[in-house]
């Protein structure tokens, strides 16, 4: 006897009621569908709902289901085929998972009505209707059948669910919950742009959407912007409260390494790529109004305990419960327990953690309240709750040296450690020396505002984080390595005035690696640097018969680093070519460096080549290392691995330098080194 797997109606009971806790958590996963269904807009209709029997209606303008849609979509449940695809219209990113949040929503009453008009049908409407009570009196859900009834219609394109005769009323408290989660699934930082609205029709909407709008973003005392690459490296900016840049981390700075030991990198985070932004306030009214702020002091505290918290962003829509009163799933009042100067707690502070995942790794629970906490979201924890402990050292560091008198970074403006400032904030009102002052001597800010970039701000493609130790470092490097090969044909028994020459050309090069402005990141001209790079090497290289053969790119080439970066690597590649033709000895005839600058696919290609003897005896892969040299060498392996470096710096944080960013080959145009190294292009101003 041939059979099959069947379900007793109780199940509906396991699937529908016991998934969600709480009823207004079924009407969001009814805007979830909505949003998923490319609609603009979804209204929430309560009629007679505070007590049981009442009516629940939510429409929306999107794509309406076809018959067919419904009977192996909507009524299909646990298989989605939609979760994380895009929508071809909006190219939304689909949220939907198993439909098991659908089903508990319907649940929620006992009789549900479908119309829906599909926009690739127009003038059609389709009619389901389901009777719960059906089910009561078969063994199994398969014995009910359900029809679906096609109807003309003059609307246009959308959905109505109406869910009748609830099974419970909407209290007080629920209703205040969903009118927070209405107001909250879309964002309220006000530079959203998911092209979706969701409304109800309830005066508490209203009234929360009133406390909502009263929006105090511009009063923070410090904030704080993350960002987690899809490689999985973090970066950081800390703002003061006039928008100034106090300064930058780079991922060793957000994730020191506890797993591997103090000697490893530190591990990428396994998470997918996000931001965290969190603007942190003092609750000092003397310090708010010294500041000439524009808004009431007395209405911080109602606005963040309406939004105060960190929130999850996924795809664009909010998950509940991150951010919902009494749920810290980033631990801040706990941090803040340990040291409650310098961090921040979810009653003073107010954050987001934005995600798009386009490979699905957050599973959302079944019960809806979140995500699994599998390895991809704990990751992303420890992303969020790093970039926050960075940003307290940061603070307990000025703070400390404030204490000591050293002005802190906003205060020094050092053109190493931050851009220019932001010009699209508005400046506070003007103060007087008198009200300056006492600015000077409030309380300090007891926590660390971060702030990801407004709306214009978020846009701005960042600037290479780089520290200004590490630049310093590989210009006195360079020097030495210079020095080194200078030292060598002094002691090669070279004519006196020669040596003198190189002396003073050995002068100047290591005046300029101490050269503070060379160490600001900025938007530079390639084609510049590396020729007045090259102007400081052409005396040595001449003197050894060298000749340099010039080719720049007709326009200017923008891109994003710090000139000590870029003459260290024309430095470095100029002395591994004199290095090359002197093992080569007499045996070379033509003795020829070439440089050219260009511009490949949007991309700054900087190629540098000589017709020495090539790559000889010297692992490709492994060259880039410090001490690798081939035979017959004296030097100490260095110039290439700051070469590797500066390059990696420039591509944006990553611990090694990616295939295509910089590559060598062992015999190249001229015959021999061929150095071939490419960078992201910048828009001057950018």
């Amino acid at each position: 006897m041939n059979t099959h797997l069947r379900f007793a109606p109780e199940i509906l009971i396991r699937l529908g009621e016991e998934l969600i806790p709480h009823p207004d958590l079924g009407v969001i996963e009814l805007v979830r569908n909505a949003y998923d269904a490319d609609a603009t807009k979804a209204i929430v209709q309560l009629h007679n709902a505070t007590q049981a029997g009442g009516t629940l209606v939510v429409e929306d303008d999107g794509d309406g289901m076809t018959a067919e849609d419904i009977r192996e979509g909507f009524l299909l449940i646990g298989r989605s085929q939609k979760s994380g695809a895009t929508d071809s219209h909006s190219k939304r990113r689909r949220i939907g998972e198993k439909g098991l949040g659908r089903l508990a929503a319907l649940r929620l009453g006992r009789r549900v009505e479908l119309l829906s008009r599909p926009r690739s049908e127009p003038g059609v409407e389709h009619r389901l209707v389901i009777d719960w009570s059906d089910y009561d009196s078969v063994g199994s859900v398969e014995e009910v059948e359900l029809t679906v009834v096609t109807q003309t219609t003059s609307k246009k394109p959308g959905t109505s669910l109406t869910v009748r005769q609830l099974r419970q009323g909407f209290e007080k408290e629920q209703m205040d919950r969903l009118a927070r989660a209405m107001r909250l699934v879309t964002g309220f930082f006000n530079d959203e742009d998911t092209g979706f609205t969701a409304t109800l029709i309830a005066p508490q909407f209203d009234r929360v959407s009133d406390a909502v709008n009263r929006s105090f973003f511009d009063e923070y005392e410090y904030k704080l912007e993350a960002n987690l690459d899809e490689e999985g490296y973090a970066s950081t900016v800390l703002y003061d409260w006039k928008g100034r840049v106090i300064t930058r981390g780079e991922h060793v700075d957000v994730a020191p390494d506890s797993r591997g030991g103090r000697l490893q990198p530190p591990l990428r985070y396994q998470a997918p790529a996000a931001s965290f932004e969190l603007w942190m306030f003092l609750l000092d009214k003397r310090s708010f109004e010294l500041r000439g702020s524009k808004n009431q002091f007395t209405s911080l505290r109602p606005w963040l305990k309406v939004v105060g918290g960190v929130h999850l962003f996924h795809r664009g829509l909010r998950v509940h419960p991150y951010g919902d009163p009494g749920f810290d799933w980033l631990d801040l009042n706990l941090l803040r327990a340990r040291n409650p100067q310098l961090r921040p707690s979810t009653n003073n502070s107010i954050g987001r953690v934005s995600v798009d995942d386009p490979d699905g790794f957050l599973i959302p629970k079944t019960d809806r309240m979140g995500f699994q906490e599998n390895a991809a979201f704990m990751e992303l924890c420890d992303f969020a709750r790093g970039a926050t402990e960075w940003a307290a050292r940061e603070r307990k560091r000025i703070r400390d040296g404030e204490k000591l008198g050293v002005p802190s970074p906003a205060q020094r403006p050092s053109p190493a450690e931050r851009p220019a400032p932001i010009d699209d904030r508005l400046e506070p009102p003007k103060s007087s020396p008198d009200d300056r002052r006492a600015w000077d001597t409030a309380p300090q800010p007891e926590l660390l505002t971060l702030a990801p970039s407004l709306p214009a701000q978020r846009r701005e493609a960042p600037l290479p984080t780089m520290r200004p130790e590490h630049l310093l470092y590989r210009s006195l490097a360079t020097a030495g390595i210079l020095a080194s090969a200078f030292g060598r044909d002094t002691a090669a028994g070279n004519d006196a005035s020669e040596v003198g020459l190189e002396a003073i050309d050995l002068a100047g090069i290591a005046t300029r690696a101490a050269r503070s402005d060379s160490f600001r990141v900025d938007i530079v001209d390639l084609n510049e640097v590396v020729s007045r790079a090259l102007g400081g090497v052409r005396p040595q290289l001449e003197r050894r018969g060298i000749s340099i053969d010039e080719e720049y790119w007709e326009e200017p080439i923008r891109v994003a680093a710090a000139v000590s970066d870029l003459e260290a690597i024309v430095f470095n590649l100029a002395a591994n070519a004199m290095s090359s033709f002197a093992r080569a000895g007499d045996l070379l005839g033509d003795r020829t460096v070439q440089v050219r600058t260009r511009v490949e696919e949007g991309r700054a290609a900087f190629d540098f080549s000589d017709s020495g003897p090539g790559i000889v005896d010297v692992d490709l892969a492994h060259m880039w290392r410090p001490g690798v040299t081939g035979p017959g060498t004296e030097g100490a392996g260095l110039g290439l691995t700051v070469v590797r470096d500066a390059v990696a710096d420039m591509c944006g944080r990553r611990s090694v330098v990616e295939d295509g960013d910089l590559a060598a080959d062992a015999s190249g145009e001229l015959g021999g080194a061929s150095f071939r190294i490419r960078l992201p292009t910048r828009i001057a101003g950018e």
